[in-house]
C-alpha cells in the first residue's frame, strides 16, 4: 500500500469481533489499523502498547486490528474470539480469512500497523514488532499534534 492511498473497504472480512466497524464513523479522527496472527509471537508481544495507546488516545484515535490467518489452523472464528479476550482486546477486530482485507491493504506481513488522517488518508506503515512500535509513537504524536 502506498501513502496517500484511502482506507480500503472494511466490509469484506469474513467475521468481526466486539463490533463491526462503520467506515463512515471512523472519519474524522485518526486511524491505526492493527493486522496480526494467532500464531505471531511478536503479534502479541505488541498487543499490550495497543492497549496502552487506546486508553490513552481514546477519545482522539479510533483502533481496529484485522486477524490475517497464516495457517489453516488459523481459520476458526471462535479461535479468534478466545483470543482476543484473553489479550482483553476491545477494539474491533475483524477476521480476515479470506485475504480480502489483507489484499486490498496490499499486506503480507504481521504484524503491521496503517496509520490514517481524519480523512481516511494513509500516512503511513510499519511491519514487525520494532515497526509497529514506530507506528504506535506516530499515532500518539499525531493525535497530540491536532488537540
Amino acid at each position: 500500500m502506498k501513502k496517500n492511498l484511502k482506507l480500503p473497504d472494511l466490509s469484506q472480512a469474513t467475521h468481526w469481533i466486539n463490533q463491526r466497524p462503520d467506515q463512515k464513523a471512523l472519519s474524522g479522527r485518526p486511524l491505526l489499523v492493527y493486522f496480526w496472527s494467532l500464531g505471531c509471537v511478536y503479534c502479541k508481544k505488541v498487543i499490550p502498547q495497543i492497549h496502552e495507546l487506546r486508553e490513552r488516545c481514546r477519545d482522539q484515535l479510533n483502533i481496529i486490528a484485522i486477524h490475517m490467518p497464516l495457517s489453516e489452523s488459523e481459520l476458526d472464528p471462535e479461535q479468534v474470539a478466545r483470543s482476543c479476550m484473553m489479550h482483553e482486546m476491545k477494539c474491533p477486530v475483524l477476521i480476515d480469512n479470506r485475504h480480502r482485507l489483507a489484499d486490498a491493504f496490499g499486506n503480507r506481513h504481521v504484524p503491521t500497523c496503517y496509520l490514517f488522517d481524519r480523512r481516511g488518508q494513509l500516512l503511513e506503515y510499519h511491519m514487525g514488532e520494532l515497526g509497529v512500535r514506530r507506528a504506535l509513537k506516530a499515532a500518539e504524536q499525531l493525535v497530540y499534534s491536532l488537540e
